[in-house]
């Protein structure tokens, strides 16, 4: 519960004191009194933007401090929430706001990040107002409710843990199928690598006979041509050197001059040589035939070679190397196969039990659900809205989802002849307050907040219904702080505690104050709310005493 409420220098409020404790306080004044500032300093309290425009006048910062007792099971979640312990079962909340716009704020007078006092707060306060449909319009919301109320919880969290394993094993497996290093995707990739360099089976030292071999092969009509005409140029026709040079051996070597006579014995010895020559060219005429089919398998090769440089490095030994390092990685990865098949089946099976127990849920929450509409119409009656129904909305989902495997939806239709819509969406203000009020009654037993904060949920109500609104917030005050902003007299009747909010407006400034009635002030403020006068104070006095009844 809230113990206290400190509220100092925010705006127009100089300092403010509120002392709630357990029970229903309310909080009433004229419209612009300032009320709704008392609101924005637990806001602040729950991390609410901090904005210079709200400090006031009368220093150079605002603050903010709470203090709540809790208890144990409370206590253990704002632990969690905060990291800082209770102190003998109580929190105390402060922030500061400086007119620099910067902001502070501290748990038990140890300093904290804003998030920090903003997780531990909503733990603490729940602030309940017009636009609370909207919220419980929230499906996530509505299932927590409503696992909570039919004793769901653990179902629930057994079905969250099953989808939370569902996305951690899928995501194993993306990676595994198509991550970097050490994946499927890799080995898929070396597999491919590995088959185009067995596809080729380069050998060592094959390279340097491809390229001899082709380059034979290429010119090997230009060198037949170039043998053949040697050939004949040598040893054939009339003028060839065969020729010329055995008549000039005959024509010297008949010579009386032995010096020409050795010149003839020359001419002799070289025409042997050029026979020789002659005939070598010859033999290779006849031996230096093109084949093309030939070298268009030899140039496939090369350039299956050439290819393969140009993947794995330029040089017979860096691409031998390379097939090398292939095969070896290969190895190393030839169990991912095997894990791959395995996180599948584990994928599947975990699937299967998912699937089964959102179904189980699915039904469990369809049944509990009926149960709550039950009562929450029950309620609905009795703060006005008598043919208001309640279904739960069932949506085939294309996924599973962190909610359950069926998408299921609170809806509600507040007039007869009109189809059930969202909660946020179909209401009017004072129906939302109204709606929002009877989930709080209805889950009492589950809500655990200490502290519920309910901003005129009367409105719009008459003052039969004032005095309905004003008796369950009475009966939700067991135990727990409730206040209530209200303007309605049968609401404020039924109040443990009454603040009344007044603005005073001097000559060149403005003023808020916040006291505590005492039981008669009490009555001329409930007076004042019906209209002034003595016939208005007789019917506070029936009010406040109806209340205790």
């Amino acid at each position: 519960m809230l113990t206290e409420l400190l509220v100092q220098n925010l705006v127009i409020v100089a300092q403010a004191r509120l002392a709630p404790g357990a029970g229903l306080t309310v909080i009433s004044g004229e419209t612009g009194a300032g009320k709704s500032l008392l609101l924005d300093a637990l806001d602040l309290l729950r991390g609410g933007r901090a904005q210079a425009k709200l400090v006031g006048p009368r220093a150079d910062h605002a603050q903010v401090t709470a203090a709540f007792q809790v208890e144990p099971a409370i206590a253990a979640a704002a632990e969690a929430s905060c990291a800082i312990p209770a102190q003998d079962g109580q929190y105390i909340l402060r922030r500061r706001l400086a007119a620099s716009g910067r902001s502070q704020a501290w748990i038990n007078d140890v300093p904290v990040t804003l998030a920090a006092l903003g997780a531990l707060a909503e733990i603490l306060v729940e602030i309940r107002a017009q636009h609370e449909a909207q919220r419980l319009g929230d499906p996530a919301r509505q299932l927590a409710l409503l696992d909570a109320y039919a004793g769901l919880d653990g179902q629930a969290a057994a079905y969250r843990a099953d989808h939370q394993r569902c996305l951690a094993l899928a995501r194993d497996l993306a990676a595994l199928e198509n991550g970097g290093r050490d994946s499927i995707r890799e080995l898929d990739f070396l597999r491919f690598q590995a088959a185009e360099f067995q596809a080729l089976s380069p050998r060592a030292g094959e390279l340097a006979e491809l390229e001899r071999r082709v380059k034979q092969l290429s010119g090997s009509e230009e060198w037949r041509t170039r043998a053949a005409s040697a050939a004949a140029l040598l040893g054939d026709g009339e003028r060839a050197v065969d020729r010329v040079l055995a008549r000039l051996a005959r024509q010297l070597g008949e010579a009386p001059d032995e010096r020409l006579a050795e010149a003839g014995r020359a001419c002799a010895s070289a025409g042997e040589l050029v026979r020789d020559a002659a005939a070598a060219c010859a033999d290779a005429a006849e031996r230096l035939q093109g084949d093309p089919v030939e070298l268009a398998r030899v140039q496939e090769r090369l350039d299956a070679w050439y290819g393969l440089q140009r993947k794995h490095g330029d040089g017979e030994a860096a691409l031998l190397a390379a097939w090398a390092a292939v095969d070896e990685r290969i190895r190393a990865l030839e169990g991912l196969d095997g894990r791959r098949d395995a996180l599948r089946a584990e994928l599947g099976t975990a699937q299967a039990e998912r699937a089964r127990r959102g179904a189980t849920l699915a039904k469990a929450r369809a049944k509990g659900f009926a149960k709550l509409a039950a009562r929450l119409v029950a309620e609905l009656d009795g703060l006005g809205m008598p043919k208001a129904r309640l279904v739960l909305g069932e949506t085939a989902l294309p996924e599973p989802g962190p909610l359950g495997t069926v998408g299921q939806e609170f809806l509600v239709a507040t007039n007869p002849g009109l189809p059930p819509g969202r909660l946020g969406a179909v209401v009017s203000g004072g129906e939302a307050a109204r709606l929002s009020l009877a989930f709080a009654v209805v889950l009492a037993a589950q809500e655990l907040t200490p502290v519920l904060v309910f901003d005129e949920v009367d409105s719009g109500v008459g003052g039969r219904l004032g005095a309905a609104i004003g008796a369950r917030l009475a009966a939700l005050g067991r135990g727990r702080t409730v206040l209530a902003v209200t303007h309605t007299p049968q609401v404020a009747a039924a109040a443990h505690r009454h603040y009344a909010v007044r603005k005073r407006q001097g000559i060149d400034e403005t003023t808020v104050e916040v006291d505590e009635l005492s039981a008669e002030r009490r009555l001329a403020e409930l007076a004042e709310m019906l209209g002034g006068g003595s016939a208005a104070l007789g019917q506070a006095q029936a009010l406040v005493a109806g209340a205790r009844t």
